[in-house]
């Protein structure tokens, strides 16, 4: 049966990066998929849609639709609520991008916040991957709290 409350969202990313996912996902109860779910969650809360000056600003600073190199990667995906895929779709869109676009970045801006935090940690006893789970858990789901309430009085 066919769950008409979730959507997957397909994208490519380096190969070198599935690595860091794997390794990351060690934190997580849910492996490699939650975290996936989880960046992409984040990035569709803090990342708003751009338009206007902002757009072209955007483009500006190097923002914008590129093409998908195919060589040397990998095709990731996630199973997420529905609304949550139409903004990351809508989210995109703004940026003239497609959906996979926009989640292969997510999941760099994610590597490249997660890289210092490793370089901090790593010499740390093995509960560090576990506690950075956590927190990331609870940092996504005040997010999504505040994102609600937002949403609630618009």
């Amino acid at each position: 049966m066919k769950d008409t409350n979730t959507r997957v969202v397909s994208f490519r990313v380096p190969k070198n990066l599935v690595k860091w996912l794997e390794y990351a996902g060690e934190g997580f109860s849910g492996g490699q998929p939650e975290l996936l779910k989880l960046i992409l969650v984040r990035q569709s809360l803090t990342h708003p849609s751009i338009n206007g000056f902002s757009f072209f600003l955007d483009h500006l600073l190097g923002g914008g639709s590129r093409q998908a190199a195919i060589g040397n990667t990998v095709v990731l995906s996630a199973r997420l609520p529905s609304d949550t895929a139409t903004i990351i779709k809508d989210r995109a869109a703004s940026r003239q991008q497609r959906t996979s676009e926009w989640a292969a970045s997510a999941v760099r801006v994610w590597y490249e916040e997660f890289r210092p935090y490793y370089d901090a940690h790593k010499d740390n006893d093995e509960d560090w991957l576990k506690e950075y789970g956590s927190l990331y858990r609870d940092k996504i789901s005040q997010m999504a709290d505040i994102y609600a309430q937002k949403a609630g009085r618009g």
